[in-house]
């Protein structure tokens, strides 16, 4: 038998021992069902079969050993299944592996079968030629997929850990700067001390969430730990911090309601961070930022205000995306990576919230920060 016909014919059985392999591969910890463990398997394999069974000139095989085959524009099976492990916590090493099972386990039942009896053999060798070219194929895109997504989020988390250091640093910068001149003075600080603390322990936060993502080389998304957090006392604080840093502007906080609940701490004092440094980047030099938090039932909400050059209704869904953002825009003094906004966005639907914008003339740009009090979800994910 033919292999793209063997292995049409015997779809089931090799899906088994692919599902068997994952399951002794995967991550500690994990409990993946069947449909998660076959995952691609099943296209990946009916692309194969349709290519082994697709006549192809010498130059075309050629080209494709070469990897350069033509591209569809789409994402391929292979390429969906890199997604989908990298998710799953899988590393490079076991992606590459469950291939190289695939493989192996698809010859092992076909020789097996064709030991069996007469079979046509005068395809056996282009056969396993044409199966070894697509697996590899498959493999390529796979593993570069997975290396993309990777690198991507590597950077990603590299330039929000920059981002966010910038407005601790500041206030002790300026902190350091008017304590030199107190002591000149022979003045007592006594306000400056505490904020100046604050701002240093939340960059350690920042720091230890750094090696924890190193040295658990996870290349998706951000680690949420929900514990009891309080989004009034995080704002006042944040904007306490902004205002000992830029008194050109003025700063208003206002609360209502309880705004207590099961948050990430310090992933929720990031968005309102990021909001606020938006604020000062964007609205009126020396204008008004409002900062509010207003509590409900089930939810509570974060609003940053400011006055300034409202946003063109056309890209108030873009601004939150990575791929319009511009890391040193013309004109931005501070060299910001232009990720804030995405790191909004990402934050908020880590929390199972949503985030949106109103910008107008008239009542200037308002960001507004919906938290659902408690998650649906409150494990550890990432």
């Amino acid at each position: 038998m033919r292999l793209h016909r063997f292995i049409s014919s015997n779809m089931e059985a090799i899906l088994k021992e692919w599902e068997d392999f994952a399951r002794e591969i995967q991550p500690t910890g994990g409990n993946l069902d069947v449909t998660d463990l076959r995952d691609h398997a099943q296209n990946m394999l009916e692309v194969i079969v349709l290519d082994m069974a697709t006549e192809q000139t010498e130059s075309q095989q050629t080209t494709k050993s070469q990897g350069n085959s033509p591209k569809t524009g789409r994402d391929t099976a292979a390429e969906d299944h890199a997604n989908e492990r990298l998710s799953a916590g899988f590393s490079i090493r076991l992606l590459v592996a469950e291939y190289r099972a695939l493989r192996a386990s698809v010859l092992r039942l076909w020789l097996r079968d064709i030991a069996t009896g007469m079979h046509e053999d005068e395809h056996h060798v282009d056969d396993m030629i044409r199966f070894n070219e697509a697996i590899d194929q498959a493999l390529a895109e796979s593993v570069a997929r997975y290396s993309e997504v990777v690198t991507e989020n590597s950077n990603i988390f590299v330039g929000m850990l920059s981002h966010d250091l910038r407005s601790p640093l500041q206030v002790m910068q300026f902190g350091a700067a008017k304590l030199k001149k107190l002591e000149e003075a022979a003045e007592t600080p006594s306000r400056l001390a505490p904020v100046m603390i604050s701002s240093i322990y939340r960059m350690k936060e920042m720091l230890d969430n750094l090696m924890d993502f190193t040295e658990s080389r996870l290349g998706t998304g951000l680690k949420i730990s929900f514990g009891p957090a309080d989004l009034a006392a995080t704002s006042h604080q944040l904007v306490e911090e902004f205002r000992s840093v830029h008194q050109d502007h003025s700063f208003l906080h206002r609360v209502s309601g309880d705004c207590t609940g099961t948050w990430d701490a310090l992933r929720v004092a990031q968005i309102c961070q990021n909001l606020i440094s938006n604020a000062l980047q964007h609205g009126d030099a020396n204008g008004e930022i409002e900062v509010a938090c207003e509590g409900s039932d089930d939810k509570v909400i974060l609003t940053v205000k400011n006055d300034g050059k409202p946003i063109p209704t056309s890209d108030q869904n873009a601004i939150f995306e990575i791929s319009t953002r511009k890391h040193y825009a013309q004109g931005n003094p501070n060299r910001n990576l232009g990720l804030g906004l995405y790191i909004v966005k990402e934050l908020v639907t880590a929390h199972n919230g949503s985030v949106h914008v109103t910008s107008s003339q008239s009542a200037g740009t308002i960001f507004s920060v919906v938290l659902p009090r408690n998650p649906s979800d409150r494990s550890e994910r990432r």
